[in-house]
């Protein structure tokens, strides 16, 4: 059982199902977001395990019962930046309508001793989060540094953590573009199950 915080248009919830989770709750505060989940939910191949609910983390972790095995965010991720004109684009990218620090303690009521919280974010604040997480006694457990193109430095990294403190902690690197702009092989490799030539 998963669950998708702050699920957008719902890509990663499906994504989540077509490689065999059973049901997967995906929440938003932004109600045409959820819309847009919603419909892509009931076209897919997958919509009986789908469920998406517009609320905030902080309302469903306050009435929520079940436990989860993967919590999966790609979060809001800019702090004391300057805002937009568009409300939507601040919420989804700017903390104050979610913290880091509420979304790692919501996530750890919200997890099974064994569970998973994904998260992707910018490197450049990678730091502070893995501060955060160890704070609340998540784990790093595997991080994939991301590089948009080959000699570039990276800019974006996929982080696991686990409330396991024995568990070993995995490097990977992936490089998105070569020097001439051509996917890598090896992101192609990636990603070989979703990328259309």
């Amino acid at each position: 059982m998963a669950l998708d915080i702050g699920t957008g248009s719902g890509v990663i919830a499906m994504l989540l199902a077509s490689r065999g989770v059973p049901e997967i709750d995906a929440i938003d505060i932004d109600r045409l977001s959820i819309s847009e989940s919603n419909e892509n939910f009931i076209k897919s191949p997958f919509s009986k395990q789908l469920h998406a609910h517009h609320q905030s983390l902080e309302a469903f972790g306050k009435h929520q019962s079940k436990k989860f095995d993967l919590i999966v965010s790609n979060p809001p991720f800019f702090d004391h930046h300057f805002l937009a004109t568009d409300e939507r684009i601040n919420n989804a990218r700017h903390t104050r309508t979610l913290t880091h620090s509420d979304l790692i303690q919501i996530s750890k009521t919200l997890l099974m001793d064994e569970g998973r919280l994904c998260v992707v974010l910018p490197y450049s604040v990678s730091v502070n989060f893995k501060l955060e997480a160890q704070k609340n006694e998540f784990f790093l457990r595997r991080q994939l540094l991301v590089f948009p193109k080959r000699g570039l430095p990276p800019n974006r990294i996929n982080m696991e953590f686990s409330l396991d403190p024995s568990l070993p902690c995995h490097h990977e690197l992936l490089t998105i573009r070569e020097e001439d702009e051509t996917y890598s092989s090896q992101f192609k490799e990636f990603v070989s199950g979703f990328y259309l030539e």
